[in-house]
């Protein structure tokens, strides 16, 4: 399973692609290994949505469930996340990111704080 990574490097945000790692349990499929969390919960935004920039306030994976969002980082990279896709976020410090909604509906999602390791 694939997640969008963003983190940073010098100051600068980065982005690239980060594969969670998945292994078969009997017969209910494939699981990662389990994650530490310190809060979950749902996030709708509105369509017109801009975070501006900043940093991730913790570790967290972004779940996007409805709607679609850009992520933009240092150098003006950007990439696109629909419903279903996953989004990683550690960059604490530097530039950090932005997001944006994009189209003309809500985002809903699901927010995992991740434990610090």
């Amino acid at each position: 399973m694939m997640a969008l990574r963003i983190r940073s490097h010098d100051g600068k945000s980065r982005m690239d692609d980060h594969e969670i790692a998945l292994a078969p349990r009997d017969k209910y499929g494939l699981f990662s290994d389990p994650l530490s969390t310190t809060g979950v919960f749902f996030r709708e935004t509105a369509a017109d949505y801009d975070s501006g920039w900043h940093v991730a306030p913790s570790p967290l994976y972004l779940v996007i469930l409805d709607g679609e969002v850009e992520v933009e980082v240092s150098g003006g990279e950007r990439r696109r996340v629909a419903a279903g896709g996953v989004i990683l976020a550690e960059d604490l410090d530097g530039e950090g990111h932005r997001t944006r909604a994009v189209g003309d509906k809500p985002v809903r999602s699901l927010v995992i704080y991740l434990a610090k390791s």
